[in-house]
């Protein structure tokens, strides 16, 4: 069985004064939360449960979620010990904990909470199953200039053989999504990671870590994807999903 994680820690301080009292998660977008969208995008992988990695000054508003929740997915909070974005462990010293507090051993389906997409998730846990590897969601943004403001990956065929946070000169246009499968020799290598003293904060770095350790698998999605982290492409998101 595979659990599933939710990343919905962080402060967003770039959407203020949108998000200044609330999450950015449950910003409504096209009539329902966002986070409500994350969810209904992971019902056809079927986690045994959904746990969703919080802050403790949002926590609140997210259990007031859950307990109003009316769907089929098995939904868990995990609050993280900060009140502030000075306070936080960052993303991945946030999943170190989580891994640990919840003893998830793997395959655990890990989604950022404000990546909003029209893909089929289950392409991921195929591959995953079929090969036994890591599997990273990835996108064509198409565009060189717009490479620049991703993680940029380089591929063999489905492996990942090289990533690169916002690249000045982008190997490629394939952005890595906040959609990652973790195997249960991937969540080891991501405790080797930490313990060897890698960086806690941008998931990114743990991917260009492990991409240069291991065999790390890839899908590429064709669709729509926004990565919400500012006000435009919020409003872009909204868009979509009203129209």
């Amino acid at each position: 069985m595979m659990d599933s994680i939710i990343l919905a820690g962080g402060f967003a301080k770039r959407m203020w004064p949108l998000t200044k009292d609330a999450p950015k998660q449950l910003l409504d977008v096209g009539g329902k939360p966002m986070l409500q969208h994350v969810i209904e995008s992971l019902e056809n992988i079927a986690p045994e449960r959904i746990i969703i990695s919080v802050n403790s000054f949002f926590a609140t508003q997210f259990q007031n979620f859950i307990d109003d929740y009316g769907g089929s997915m098995n939904l868990q909070l995990h609050v993280e010990p900060s009140m502030s974005e000075e306070e936080k462990p960052g993303a991945l010293g946030a999943l170190h904990l989580l891994f640990k507090e919840w003893k998830i051993k793997g395959p655990a389906f890990i989604a950022g909470g404000d990546n909003l997409s029209d893909f089929d998730l289950s392409r991921m846990v195929s591959v995953s199953r079929n090969t036994g590897k890591d599997v990273i969601g990835l996108y064509d943004v198409k565009d060189v200039e717009l490479a620049k403001l991703y993680g940029i990956v380089r591929t063999d065929g489905d492996c990942i053989t090289d990533f690169v946070e916002k690249p000045s000169e982008p190997p490629s246009t394939l952005a890595a999504t906040a959609y990652w499968l973790l195997s249960e020799s991937g969540i080891s290598h991501f405790f080797d990671y930490i313990e060897s003293g890698g960086d806690r904060d941008a998931m990114g770095n743990f991917l260009a870590w492990n991409v240069k350790r291991n065999d790390v698998r890839s899908v590429a999605f064709i669709g729509t994807w926004y990565d919400v982290g500012g006000l435009e492409s919020y409003e872009d998101a909204q868009k979509w999903l009203s129209a």
